[in-house]
């Protein structure tokens, strides 16, 4: 198999796997209107990380970094919003 084949897998199922991680989260708070648990720093530095991830991903044209780290910023930024809307 190719060596750049090998590679693309492994990126972008670390994509849909880091991605997918937040989304339970994000129904819960949805579902319940309960964001009481939740850490307003901790998803604020995730939003920061992803957002300078993002930035890095895109200097070096890498896709999947790209889109891992986008739509994690989304959903942090989601995550954030209902905290402060359900606290």
């Amino acid at each position: 198999m190719d060596k750049q084949l090998i590679a693309d897998i492994f990126g972008y199922s670390a994509t849909v796997l880091g991605t997918l991680v937040f989304l339970p989260q994000v129904i819960q708070i949805w579902k319940t209107k309960r964001a009481k648990d939740v850490s307003l720093l901790s998803f604020s530095m995730i939003f920061l990380g992803s957002i300078l991830w993002t930035t890095y991903g895109i200097l070096i044209s890498a896709t999947p970094i790209i889109i891992v780290n986008t739509v994690i910023a989304v959903l942090s930024a989601l995550i954030i919003i209902m905290k402060l809307k359900y606290k």
